[in-house]
């Protein structure tokens, strides 16, 4: 879900997915640093650069309440280059099957730090990092590369 005007809006993932390629990046947490000082700030830095490059849409699916993930997205993004969608409830990620319980973080079990490119409704890339402190193969570059390689713009 995602807060609108302070209302909270639900999401069909059908309907959101169903149309358009779209990179959506998910993160274990807001204001957690990594996601805070690397992976967003990578993927707003690249907005243009990704949506010229055939990318309808980016999306930032974080394990948190929509009301946390919102106040992260002022501060982060303030002109929403990026739509943050909350899975605070994890069943996207469950899904996916890119959950982990990280205890000695003291977080509880989160998403882990991923990144898929879909294009009406298919997975057609996806990427893990091979822990949640990591940020090697989920940058604005490695979508960007794969947008050279596959995609026509």
């Amino acid at each position: 879900g995602f807060l609108e005007n302070d209302d909270l809006q639900t999401i069909d993932a059908e309907k959101v997915f169903k149309s358009e390629r779209i990179v959506t990046i998910g993160v274990p947490g807001a204001f957690t640093p990594v996601c805070t000082k690397q992976h967003i700030p990578d993927f707003i830095r690249n907005a243009t650069e990704l949506k010229q490059s055939g990318f309808s849409k980016l999306i930032c699916l974080a394990s948190n309440d929509p009301f946390v993930l919102d106040e992260w997205a002022r501060q982060l993004d303030p002109h929403r280059q990026i739509q943050f969608l909350s899975d605070g409830n994890l069943e996207f990620a469950r899904a996916l099957g890119v959950t982990s319980k990280m205890p000695s973080l003291l977080v509880g079990e989160r998403s882990e730090r991923f990144m898929m490119i879909t294009w009406n409704g298919l997975i057609e890339h996806f990427r893990i990092e091979p822990n949640v402190l990591t940020f090697s193969c989920t940058r604005a570059d490695d979508a960007l590369q794969f947008a050279h390689d596959y995609v026509d713009v």
